[in-house]
């Protein structure tokens, strides 16, 4: 087996490695760093044995690798190719000198524990921590009631996941913590109790209010911050209101607004985006970046091509991520000059972009756009 080329994922933490060798239709097998590996294929057993790979997923006639996030794939990926051989010639990728003292890439999972539809701890991990937070004693105490109308409350129980979140886990945690006490107040958390305990029937619009300009004008941030999450699905119509809540003073209030932003499926939603890549959070910007990518619109990237200088490298590596999904050969400078990039990722990423469109391959779109496609396609 010989590595034929390499591919990126949603996730800088994971690596689509193609291979010479394919499995049988319909066989796939998902190997993690703690498996007892014993009866796997030599191969996978040698993989692990490289410092900070975690996990394998092999099917058809690819292996996804996933890593330890304070591992960096540069570390990684030689070992992987000095194990299987390859095809191509990647040492460039490897010859760029760096004096960064930067951590990883600091994503982080999010999930939210819930009975339901009551919050009742938050859990995030970052590689191999785990940290969890409790939430206000009311959710608690909501919950336990809620829990008296179920036959099984450890099996109602449900982990929820959320969009991943940057930077320190304790201080996102601490975040998290706030925007949920925010958009429960007591008196939807008596709501949900009385539908938990089926004294009241739950509708899709029992937490839903449009937002005025004049409810962002409110003094506290969490309750510009409640006001926001119980909005309905945004339309070109809220572009206002989305505008002002991307020049809250707190950055909570400013990424949901570019998450509302990002739902809205036309080109005229791109002006406010681009406004959030300016932001001053990396969590606002990756969200921006994000939510251009879904859009998919080309007409982004020249934008995208200048997130290629921004001060954070996984908005960086975003940025070189979307012109692999959809750029052209306008992008070819700039991505030529993105190969120096500092960061591993980045440089990895934008070769990737270069080399398919080098190859004359049109751009597929990422992978949410190709799914909202496909099911255009069947309707």
């Amino acid at each position: 087996m010989k590595i034929v080329s390499m591919e990126p994922t949603p996730s800088p933490h994971s690596m689509k490695v193609n291979v010479t060798e394919t499995l049988p239709d319909g066989q796939s097998v998902n190997y993690k760093v703690d498996d007892n590996l014993t009866t796997a294929p030599q191969y996978i057993q040698d993989l692990f044995t490289i410092n900070g790979v975690k996990g394998l997923f092999r099917v058809v006639d690819f292996i996804t690798i996933e890593r330890n996030p304070r591992v960096d794939w540069e570390e990684i990926l030689p070992e992987v190719r000095n194990l299987l051989g390859s095809e191509e010639e990647t040492t460039d990728l490897f010859s760029v000198d760096t004096n960064e003292t930067e951590d990883a890439f600091g994503e982080i999972k999010v999930n939210i524990q819930m009975i339901r539809d009551i919050p009742i701890q938050v859990k995030l991990q970052e590689g191999d921590t785990e940290e969890r937070f409790g939430l206000p004693e009311r959710f608690m105490e909501v919950a336990m009631e809620a829990a008296s109308a179920s036959n099984n409350y450890l099996m109602e129980r449900k982990w929820v996941e959320q969009s991943p979140r940057y930077g320190n886990i304790t201080e996102i945690g601490e975040n998290i913590v706030e925007e949920l006490a925010a958009t429960y107040s007591a008196a939807r958390l008596k709501e949900l109790l009385a539908i938990a305990l089926n004294e009241k029937q739950a509708t899709d619009e029992t937490y839903k209010q449009a937002v005025t300009l004049e409810m962002l004008d409110k003094a506290e941030w969490r309750d510009r911050y409640a006001v926001l999450a119980q909005m309905p699905d945004p339309t070109e119509a809220d572009y206002d209101v989305l505008n002002k809540a991307l020049d809250d003073e707190h950055a909570s209030v400013r990424r949901l607004a570019t998450a509302y932003l990002g739902m809205i499926e036309e080109p005229e939603t791109l002006p406010y985006l681009y406004k959030a890549l300016q932001d001053k959070s990396v969590n606002v910007r990756r969200t921006a970046g994000d939510c251009i990518s879904d859009l998919g619109f080309k007409e982004a990237m020249d934008e995208m091509v200048q997130t290629l200088s921004d001060k954070s490298r996984i908005v960086r590596w975003r940025a070189a991520m979307f012109l692999y999904e959809v750029g052209d050969e306008t992008a070819i400078p700039a991505l030529e000059q993105a190969l120096e990039d500092p960061e591993f990722e980045v440089r990895m990423q934008a070769k990737m972009a270069l080399s398919r469109i080098q190859s004359g391959k049109e751009g597929e779109g990422s992978i949410w756009h190709q799914m909202a496609q496909a099911a255009k396609d069947k309707s």
